[in-house]
């Protein structure tokens, strides 16, 4: 079952699992655990390998490279990783599973094994993975959001089967995050909604009628004004309460996920204008995507860094620049957006992987940080 991969905020990549969709992925970042400086290269060299789509070649470097170091478990990451993209899910389960008996202080491994869980249906068995993986790092967002949609799964389920629907044909597929890497990295989601508490199960309580006594018949049941017993009407009442829950459950969680969707589009659109006036060579508005407290590459200043800018765009005759293949992580009024730009000016063409670190201010989203991968 294929991946399609997209970046956490401060972290290599991370996999979103589309239940049958396409691999996508951008490059790793900083690995946690490096025996040498050969073990780094190998890891590199890897990465590389999946980058360009050669899966096969990938596995027998991690392979050979885990002959020379067996215990480096970034290595055993990767291969794992590499097992999920080639959609041996049965495999790279087992390959996380026993990476978590061996660092079970690690959120990522427990993340995966989630991922896989669900992709294969099992809801019950994803939700204890993701909630290990909070037992091990409370505020990692990746396994945060991926509980929270697992959950919203099993409330729509929940409430399809109180009104005797195929629980398949109201399910959405569900949207997780696989990581592509171990990072030591951590999203701070002190300002995340928690995950999605499961609506409690109101269950009426049966209560036995009192023994008959010997000198009196035994009381009749009470009958309501329907014609129906007590016992009935409080069946039903607890029935309808169960199914309004789910159903206020599930309205949550699509009022969440699309106000999510919005900031996205948002956040996009802002990158486009910015990659638009760039092209323009409109200075002005290329100025202003950039928030006051941007920081330029090289710890260069403000006006330094303008200056430079502002040479390098108007002495070209023709600019180009086009943004794609983006992907959007969100954590309250900041974001993280990992593109494809193809950058063509008068004698030159180039193809880079670019992350942009945006707050929203104002009503805006604008840049804070810029990275080129």
């Amino acid at each position: 079952m294929p991946f399609e991969f997209f970046f956490a905020r401060n972290a290599w990549p991370l996999v979103r699992l589309s239940v049958v969709k396409a691999v996508l992925w951008t490059g790793f970042g900083a690995l946690c655990w490096s025996h040498s400086a050969l073990a780094a290269s190998g890891a590199d060299n890897i990465k590389q390998l999946i980058q360009s789509g050669q899966l096969d070649q990938a596995y027998k470097s991690a392979q050979q490279e885990r002959q020379a170091a067996p215990k480096d478990v970034q290595l055993q990451f990767l291969e794992a990783v590499i097992l999920a993209q080639q959609g041996q899910h049965d495999r790279a389960i087992d390959a996380f599973r026993k990476i978590t008996e061996v660092h079970p202080e690690l959120p990522e491994p427990y993340n995966n094994l989630g991922v896989l869980y669900a992709s294969k249906g099992r809801l019950e068995d994803a939700r204890a993975a993701f909630e290990k993986a909070i037992q091990t790092h409370a505020s990692y967002s990746a396994a945060h959001h991926n509980l929270a949609d697992v959950q919203a799964q099993l409330v729509r389920q929940t409430y399809a089967r109180a009104l005797q629907v195929d629980p398949k044909v109201k399910t959405a597929p569900s949207q997780l995050t696989l990581l592509g890497a171990i990072t030591t990295e951590r999203t701070d989601i002190t300002k995340l909604a928690g995950p999605q508490e499961r609506p409690a199960t109101v269950v009426a309580a049966t209560v036995a009628p009192p023994a008959p006594s010997l000198t009196s018949p035994a009381p009749a049941p009470s009958i309501g004004p329907a014609g129906k017993s007590a016992a009935q009407e409080d069946k039903e009442a607890a029935t309808r309460m169960a199914k309004e829950a789910a159903k206020e459950s599930a309205k949550d969680a699509a009022d969440k996920h699309k106000e999510q969707s919005a900031e996205e589009e948002a956040v996009k659109l802002a990158i486009q204008n910015w990659a638009k006036s760039w092209s323009q060579k409109d200075i002005k508005k290329y100025f202003a995507a950039y928030a006051s407290n941007f920081e330029p590459p090289d710890r260069v200043s403000r006006s330094k860094w303008e200056a430079e800018r502002e040479l390098r765009i108007v002495s070209k005759k023709k600019i180009q620049v086009s943004v794609n293949n983006f992907k959007i992580d969100i954590n309250g009024n900041k974001a993280k957006i990992t593109f494809s730009q193809i950058y063509e000016s008068d004698n030159f063409k180039g193809n880079s992987r670019k992350s942009l670190e945006l707050a929203k201010q104002s009503g805006r989203w604008m840049i804070t940080r810029e990275t080129v991968n």
